[in-house]
């Protein structure tokens, strides 16, 4: 190996983070960018070599106790970093067996390189995986970012074998047969071509598909390294095309909230009207009302469209809905409202009235139903961004098919596209749930900027700023433990009650940034309340509601 490694950081592992910390993440153009720029700074192979050096410490740090190490090694420049992986490892004394699919002259030349730094070193090539302990380790270099069909037949063969090894295995920047920008499969390819990693070291930037869709079950614990380009252990944010929110690479415990002003009162939180409840599904309401009521919302009022609906929580406050009339008893031109749980077919008839006067308006579950099959509700809901009323969609991906006119699977395909397509379809904020929710928004038309002179001036008058759409966000927080009947009005009680009380802190502040602040926040604690969640036993909505932390801003 020719050249020194720079000394860079270590690889950083992601933590979840209870505060809500944002990273960059890049997608593939952007870190292919990145790449060139600091590849045409560095000496020929040098970048590569430092992949490799970034690959075999995470190697040592996840499996210090491996004899054998068995790399299976694509046809390009990943395959390049397993091999300077191979390399670095070999010299602290590992024995490292490598299946390099590809003849070494066809290699690119980066990988060349490291081709023959990885036979001076002393790898063995195997045509096959070897046999491998529990202590042993597997690095998947066989595919990278660049991939977007189905891993070949040769490919397949190491895939297999690295699911039916006994030890752990490492992908290099992201698992072969997962796609790096959606974290869906790659097209053509199915769960079984895909590498099922234990832990992924990603190098340069973070990628969006590592945590959303199938991302978080096909990579693993996530490692980062920068490979000496940043200063610090995050990715640059500049150039960042999404972020992802509720990750850091340092576990931060989460500390007492300060408290609010002294001299509060209950109207300095804000009011939540929840409605919904139709015959048989009145626990929906009542779930989304006591989210908002643990999360700190000043009052919330419960409309409910069921005749009997009882009332298991004596702190909130309900309102029969027996028709649209009945609205008026609740304070909808100056609360936040969530409207659709466990709404039924009913809601339908009470969305124009709501559509028409919440300033403030959550739309989840069968109002989202409603909405889809209705041109008109369409037609509303579009209109209410021009009137200064903001909106926040938060369909699964069925709700979300549904809205698009797509199939479910279509809208998994691509989850960031499908969540930023109805924000702009619809121009409201949109939370895409599922593994890695997605938020987004519509574009928002900016000022123009202020000119030097009257002929500027003019001319800013006359050609309008292209409306620029915030960044999507990717959420970190969240499991499977989410996966049980309610936790969607729970989240839906949750967003009101932030959205609320933030409106209520600064009510003179953009009402869409609003939205957006309070549509993350409501995630970030909604899946970070089920990430702590460690009794062993189901964590039901009702427990989850009361579980919720307090909104802090």
């Amino acid at each position: 190996m020719t050249g020194t490694p720079l000394p860079s950081p270590p690889p950083a592992r992601l933590h979840l983070s209870a505060h809500g910390h944002t990273l960059p993440l890049h997608d593939i153009a952007t870190t292919r960018g990145v790449e060139q720029h600091h590849m045409a700074l560095l000496p020929a192979h040098a970048l590569m070599q430092r992949a490799g050096l970034a690959v075999a410490r995470v190697a040592l740090a996840v499996a210090p106790h491996a004899q054998t190490i068995w790399i299976a090694c694509g046809p390009g420049n990943n395959g390049g970093d397993g091999l300077q992986a191979g390399a670095w490892l070999q010299a602290q004394g590992k024995q490292v067996l490598a299946t390099l699919l590809q003849q070494p002259e066809a290699l690119p030349a980066d990988a060349r390189a490291a081709y023959a730094d990885a036979v001076a070193a002393g790898v063995s090539f195997v045509d096959r995986a070897p046999p491998l302990l529990a202590h042993d380790l597997c690095i998947d270099a066989l595919l990278g970012i660049g991939a977007s069909r189905a891993p070949s037949a040769a490919m397949q063969a190491c895939i297999t074998a690295m699911q039916q090894v006994p030890c752990q295995t490492l992908a290099v920047d992201i698992p072969t047969g997962l796609h790096a920008e959606t974290g869906h499969w790659l097209e053509g390819a199915s769960a079984a071509q895909c590498v099922h990693a234990n832990h992924t070291v990603t190098l340069l930037t973070l990628k969006p598909g590592l945590f959303t869709a199938h991302g978080r079950d096909a990579s693993g614990q996530v490692w980062f390294d920068g490979l000496g380009t940043t200063a610090s252990p995050a990715p640059d944010a500049a150039s960042a095309t999404a972020w992802l929110q509720g990750a850091g690479f340092k576990a931060v415990p989460r500390l007492p909230e300060s408290p609010p002003a002294h001299a509060s009162h209950k109207g300095s939180f804000g009011d939540v009207c929840i409605v919904g409840g139709a015959p048989g599904m009145t626990g929906a309401a009542w779930l989304a009302g006591s989210a908002a009521l643990h999360v700190g919302a000043g009052r919330v009022y419960v409309g409910h469209l069921a005749a009997d609906a009882g009332n298991a929580w004596a702190e909130l406050m309900p309102r029969a809905l027996p028709d649209v009339a009945a609205l008026e008893h609740l304070p909808l031109t100056s609360a936040t409202t969530a409207c659709g749980c466990g709404g039924g077919t009913v809601i339908a008839d009470f969305l124009p009235a709501l559509l028409d006067q919440c300033p403030r308006l959550v739309i989840d579950a069968d109002g989202l139903n409603a909405v889809a099959a209705d041109a008109g509700l369409q037609a509303l809901l579009r209109k209410r961004a021009s009137r200064q009323q903001w909106t926040i969609l938060t369909p699964h991906p069925l709700e979300a098919a549904r809205l698009l006119g797509l199939g479910a699977q279509e809208v998994q395909t691509d989850r960031m596209t499908a969540a930023a397509a109805l924000a702009t379809q619809f121009q409201c904020m949109v939370v895409l749930k599922g593994s890695g929710s997605v938020c987004a928004a519509p574009a928002l038309h900016t000022e123009p900027a202020p000119a030097s002179s009257g002929c500027f001036m003019a001319l800013a008058e006359q050609y309008e700023p292209e409306p620029v759409a915030p960044l999507p966000t990717v959420h970190y927080s969240g499991n499977a433990r989410l996966a049980t009947a309610g936790t969607g009005d729970v989240l839906a009680g949750c967003m009101a009650a932030c959205w609320a009380q933030a409106h209520q802190a600064n009510p003179g502040a953009s009402g869409m940034e609003t939205a957006l602040h309070a549509a993350n926040a409501a995630v970030q604690l909604h899946g970070h309340t089920a990430n702590i969640w460690n009794y062993g036993t189901t964590l039901t909505a009702s427990v989850l509601a009361a579980l919720l932390p307090r909104y802090s801003g």
